[in-house]
């Protein structure tokens, strides 16, 4: 594996490790790193020094808001949902999934973990790419931390199903508590926002269905085989798991004691920003999903006034009103 590719595993692991609130610093990662072993068989260690250079790329390159605790004695991530995206290396995709399988048995539900990294290791030893195509290099996207429980035979049933390019038969509750059955091409497996994904088309046509795999009561495969749709994996790259409509034109005013997160964060929100004389800010947003702009602005608790749209600023006064009442 090249020293890219090993840095590259080295930082997803510490991003993981300060997700899981574990605090970690140069000294503490560089041990736990010694307890891995590489492709080679020999243990995946560095240095502290080799880890603090991390923990600045992290910081200066990637923008991670990481932030040193000094009761804990180490890092954690002042926004706990910050996603590392990173590049993948082609040339060297199976070494990195190897070790990075063995990393990650804090991600994978169980059994999940030992099915994969023996997965590999029958790959690595019959020279086949077939298990790691590039398809699943793009539409796999691990993570750490899962906020809602996953059966993890059935997790294990629909990741068989995505790698196979199996037609699956599911059975599916609905947040409403609604149990009904659908046949499913799963074409992408994704982790978002704390939850694991499965996406593709409703058999037989081009109707794009996303299912959350811990509402999956139970399936079976085999019903028939597809190809991977390139183009629905180029376009959930671009437009993200769910196609949702933006809002465009929206202007809020945000308190002044929560400015410095909204400069820090200027990456992510890709908003004009005019500062104001008593420190308070006029954003505006790019185009915007509008449910997730409402959470945030709800979230803040009365700290931002939405400006425009009106239509906006009447669902947010809607909101609002219905807290007080449930409240009351």
């Amino acid at each position: 594996m090249d020293k890219k590719s090993e840095q590259l595993l080295r930082k997803l692991k510490f991003i993981a490790e300060a997700k899981k609130n574990n605090y970690p610093n140069a000294e503490n990662f560089a041990r736990k790193l010694s307890q891995y072993e590489g492709e080679d068989g020999e243990p995946f260690g560095c240095s502290p020094r080799t880890v603090a250079r991390d923990i600045r790329d992290l910081i200066e390159v990637h923008k991670a808001p990481l932030e040193y605790d000094a009761a804990n004695r180490g890092y954690y991530l002042r926004d706990p949902d910050w996603e590392f995206n990173v590049p993948v290396f082609e040339e060297d995709f199976i070494s990195m999934a190897l070790l990075g399988t063995r990393l990650a048995t804090d991600i994978l539900p169980a059994p999940l973990n030992q099915d994969v990294d023996d997965a590999i290791a029958q790959t690595l030893a019959t020279n086949s790419s077939e298990f790691f195509d590039t398809a699943m290099i793009e539409s796999l996207l691990c993570a750490s931390g899962i906020k809602a429980s996953i059966d993890p035979e059935v997790f294990k049933a629909v990741f068989d199903a995505w790698r196979k390019k199996q037609v699956i038969r599911l059975t599916y509750r609905n947040p409403k508590g609604e149990v009904a059955e659908h046949t499913f091409e799963p074409h992408i497996i994704a982790f978002h926002r704390g939850i694991w994904y499965v996406k593709g088309y409703k058999y037989g046509t081009k109707e794009i269905r996303v299912y959350a795999i811990q509402r999956i009561v139970s399936l079976h495969g085999g019903i028939d085989c597809f190809e991977t749709d390139r183009k629905l994996l180029e376009d959930t790259q671009k437009k993200g798991l769910f196609n949702y409509e933006k809002v465009s034109g929206i202007k809020l005013h945000c308190d002044a004691s929560i400015a410095f997160y909204i400069y820090e964060q200027q990456k992510k929100f890709h908003s004009k920003i005019e500062r104001r004389p008593d420190d308070s800010l006029i954003i505006t947003l790019p185009p915007s999903i509008e449910h997730e702009v409402i959470r945030w602005i709800l979230a803040e608790a009365g700290r931002i006034r939405v400006l425009e749209p009106a239509s906006l600023r009447e669902k947010i006064r809607e909101a609002g009103k219905n807290i007080y009442t449930q409240n009351s």
